[in-house]
């Protein structure tokens, strides 16, 4: 039976650049990478299922990730096989950095299906839409007609960010401003071809927060938070 599941935007487009192959991600390192990531998931109850886009002939670089409205589970998507446009962003990533860049790419993924639930499931629209977007009396149809317009494209792919990077804070918080600013900057260069992945003016004002801790929060709770906060004027 085929799956009813929402694409989510690809996170490669945001890191339009490329790797020496020897450090590409392997089938090994990302599903380790998923597994670890999961855990989030499921303590959101959100199970999740991965899958080979080869094999699935899924076009789609590196990973991607979509909530299956019928079942509730997140699906995963990842290929290995080299992109162009990432070898450059994976080109300065060490084989030791390489695990913690993958886990912050499939809290990236994985945050669109958190917020799809929101949307689809639980009918939340003031809590997925920009506060100056009417979400009284929204419905599904109406929500869905706003994704497939694009006007909400950079907007979701902000709350990944922010979900990435805040992930990103509390695993590694030595180090974490060194990937922040990495993937920082691969939005900035790309924004002139893929502007709707432009998600650097939110990620510069989280950068420069002082507030490093983060605590116990939620961290997708945290993240749609941010979001409006640190929403570019």
């Amino acid at each position: 039976m085929r799956l009813k599941y929402l694409p989510a935007s690809l996170i490669a487009l945001l890191f339009c650049t490329t790797p020496s192959a020897s450090v590409y991600p392997s089938e090994t390192a990302m599903r380790q990478a998923i597994h670890n990531g999961a855990r989030m998931l499921r303590a959101e109850g959100i199970e999740i299922e991965v899958r080979n886009a080869q094999e699935s002939k899924v076009n789609l670089p590196l990973m991607s990730a979509g909530l299956n409205l019928t079942s509730g589970v997140c699906m995963v998507f990842f290929n290995t096989l080299p992109e162009e446009g990432l070898r450059k962003f994976f080109d300065p990533i060490s084989e030791e950095e390489m695990p913690v860049l993958l886990e912050a790419i499939v809290v990236h993924e994985t945050t669109h299906c958190v917020e799809q639930r929101e949307a689809y499931v639980r009918k939340d629209f003031g809590k997925v839409l920009p506060a100056d977007v009417d979400s009284n009396n929204m419905t599904i149809q109406g929500y869905l007609s706003v994704v497939k317009s694009g006007a909400v494209e950079n907007w979701g792919e902000a709350l990944a960010d922010i979900a990435s990077v805040l992930h990103l804070r509390r695993t590694v918080p030595d180090r974490w401003l060194y990937y922040a600013n990495h993937i920082a900057a691969m939005r900035r260069d790309s924004a002139k071809k893929w502007p709707e992945h432009d998600t650097s003016p939110w990620l510069e004002k989280l950068i420069a927060d002082d507030t490093k801790d983060i605590g116990d929060q939620n961290l997708f709770e945290l993240a749609f938070q941010l979001r409006e906060r640190y929403r570019p004027n």
